[in-house]
């Protein structure tokens, strides 16, 4: 008879190990996985990634802990470019890409003098100079500017704005 009452008492020890370990088991993290896109247009791009998102922090029985963290990134790059009114200034801008010097040719021009501003993309401005709105073609050396996108922009002495133009600088 002691066989018969050891048994289930054996039965019951194992059934609660093992209710044990199924509770270490719950404290799986839950979370959403990593995704990302990028979309691109003429005037700009946009990407983003994001990553591991966990939503449960446990600590079981003997100390361990299981949690997280978010992981994120975004970039986004808006560049807006308006061509010249050719009957202002009718112009050409060559070669792009470039890797030292940029040319504007102006071949027709109704205005006195053009202000020819190039910033980067975080609008640091990296050249500025004044120039007679005369047909002739202007050269700007850009062998000093690291390699990446550039914004020259073309305004008249009331600084408006003539026209814009996406430079890429090998």
């Amino acid at each position: 008879m002691t066989k018969n009452k050891s048994k289930p008492l054996a039965l019951l020890g194992v059934a609660m190990l093992m209710g044990t370990m199924s509770y270490a088991q719950s404290i799986a993290p839950q979370s959403v996985n990593s995704s990302g896109t990028k979309m691109s247009q003429t005037n700009g791009s946009l990407s983003f990634t994001v990553g591991e998102l966990v939503v449960l922090s446990q600590t079981d029985s003997q100390g361990n802990t299981l949690g997280g963290g978010f992981t994120a990134g975004a970039t986004l790059t808006t560049v807006s470019i308006q061509e010249t009114d050719a009957s202002v200034l009718d112009l050409s801008v060559f070669p792009n890409p470039t890797s030292d010097l940029v040319n504007i040719r102006i071949n027709h021009s109704r205005i006195e003098q053009v202000v020819i501003s190039i910033t980067d993309l975080q609008g640091k401005e990296v050249y500025n100079g004044r120039h007679a709105g005369v047909s002739n073609t202007i050269g700007i050396n850009t062998s000093a500017y690291a390699s990446g996108t550039y914004v020259l922009s073309l305004k008249n002495n009331n600084n408006q704005v003539l026209g814009t133009y996406k430079i890429i600088k090998n």
